[in-house]
């Protein structure tokens, strides 16, 4: 079982297809708020050719749907179109990062984008056994060791990762896709109001 995207009313699921369950699968979505076509599913293939090695992230980041992929050392991301009026579903958000240039080489795997910043991506170090954050707009990758705490101007975080090693290798397979639903709320809106103190 894959966790569903939701973005929009519109929920995504990855589904392995069942006469090929070595394949890539592909992206199923359903439009909760079409009431024309309640019962209307779309298939959508994953991005590129299907390759054993590579290694997939769904996503949302910036109001969209997110296909981040690493194959030997090259990081692509992709990003869903609204329409597939010319044949194709995704489009690349940017050109594709050798892996190797910025420092780090196929022992990464994608866990997720900001939900915010479609330039900051995050990956997972099997090397270093520790979250790597990356500005694609800049080309900068950066390790985040054991409790570390680190900031972008927006906010700071604090990164546990003594446990993370074991749950995150167990969590990898090669075959699937990791699939990060972010539930947050959207930037239009107020801060969330808090009990009183």
């Amino acid at each position: 079982y894959y966790w569903p995207l939701n973005l929009n009313g519109v929920l995504y699921v990855w589904q392995k297809r069942l006469y090929d369950i070595t394949g890539p699968g592909v992206l199923v979505a359903h439009d909760f708020y079409n009431q024309e076509a309640d019962d209307e599913f779309r298939i959508i293939p994953l991005p590129v050719p299907y390759n054993e090695n590579v290694v997939r992230c769904l996503t949302t980041s910036g109001g969209d749907v997110i296909c981040v992929e690493i194959l030997y050392p090259r990081l692509k991301v992709w990003k869903l179109k609204s329409n597939n009026s010319d044949g194709e579903w995704w489009h690349l958000l940017r050109e594709e990062i050798n892996m190797a240039y910025v420092g780090f080489d196929v022992n990464c795997f994608p866990l997720g984008m900001n939900p915010f910043d479609t330039d900051l991506v995050y990956l997972w170090s099997r090397q270093h056994s520790c979250v790597v954050s990356g500005n694609l707009r800049i080309r900068e990758f950066t390790l985040h060791q054991e409790t570390e705490t680190w900031s972008d101007g927006e906010g700071c975080w604090r990164i546990n990762t003594s446990d993370s090693k074991e749950h995150m290798e167990a969590v990898h397979d090669a075959a699937s896709v990791i699939t990060l639903s972010q539930f947050v709320l959207p930037q239009w809106m107020d801060l969330v109001p808090r009990p009183p103190n």
